[in-house]
């Protein structure tokens, strides 16, 4: 699913339209994985009062040369 959004509309208030969107449109799913800029509490709200579960994928410094598994596949497919 693809949302675009005014450039005036911010991350957190495209994400709830993306949540309800979701909700009416793939009822079955109910595990959703942001990155650290939907680490907001209205997204959270809006993602339990719809029922889902929002996981926050926290980035991690490219020196590290850590990658986590949630965030690879959420970054593999928007690339």
């Amino acid at each position: 699913m693809v949302n675009l959004t005014p450039a005036d509309i911010s991350r957190s208030a495209g994400a709830q339209m993306v949540l309800k969107a979701i909700g009416k449109r793939c009822p079955w799913i109910k595990r959703l994985f942001a990155n650290g800029a939907y680490d907001r509490r209205q997204v959270l709200d809006k993602g339990a009062f719809l029922d889902f579960v929002i996981e926050v994928v926290p980035r991690i410094d490219a020196e590290l040369g850590i990658v986590l598994p949630s965030r690879w596949l959420v970054e593999r497919t928007f690339g």
